[in-house]
């Protein structure tokens, strides 16, 4: 894990079904939680998780994507209770998983 300035970022990489490489960061956000952002071809797509994190849970978050479309991002949390994995699915056009 990263650390810039107080603010943890994590990135990674996956294999995309419709896209092929892929890369992705999760970044904590100051009220609590995690923010994801997936580039994906020329889209950039985002999901928000407020849940707190603890060791071994998930969460589910609408993912939105530019050009319009749209989808669902897990965000699975690792035995220490840090991101581990983000699975997403955007509606019709393929999804992935990004190993953080």
């Amino acid at each position: 894990m990263e650390t810039d300035g107080g603010s943890s970022l994590q990135t990674g990489s996956g294999n995309d079904t419709a896209s092929g490489s892929v890369r992705g960061s999760v970044s904590a956000r100051s009220g609590g939680g995690y923010t994801f952002l997936l580039n994906r071809d020329t889209a950039v797509c985002s999901a928000v998780f407020d849940d707190a994190a603890s060791a071994g849970a998930t969460e589910l978050s609408d993912l939105n994507c530019s050009g319009g479309n749209e989808g669902t991002a897990t965000i699975i949390y690792g035995s220490d209770a840090t991101p581990d994995r983000v699975i997403y699915a955007v509606n019709g056009v393929g999804g992935g998983t990004i190993n953080l």
